[in-house]
């Protein structure tokens, strides 16, 4: 029977992998920060316009329902959607 053993290591070779890999993480970690913050503002500001977007229609869609008994979400959405 063929067993394989791999070759010992000394324990200086798995701290000094293991200090490399913490090293390693904290660099990343501090080259990502900046663009995880850009992306993060940016998303952000597009999330907020659609959602002041499309409050806005809901509440135009509502007030000209209620006065004027308009469908204003058939009229932009068509028959497409409706049952």
């Amino acid at each position: 029977m063929n067993a394989y053993r791999p070759a010992p290591s000394s324990n200086w070779v798995i701290a000094l992998k293991i200090i490399l890999l913490i090293v390693a993480l904290y660099f990343s970690a501090i080259l990502l920060s900046h663009v995880f913050t850009w992306f993060f503002s940016i998303a952000f500001v597009v999330i907020r316009i659609a959602v002041y977007f499309v409050t806005s229609i809901l509440v135009l869609h509502f007030f000209l329902k209620l006065l004027f008994g308009y469908d204003l979400l058939k009229f932009i959405l068509g028959t497409r959607f409706s049952r």
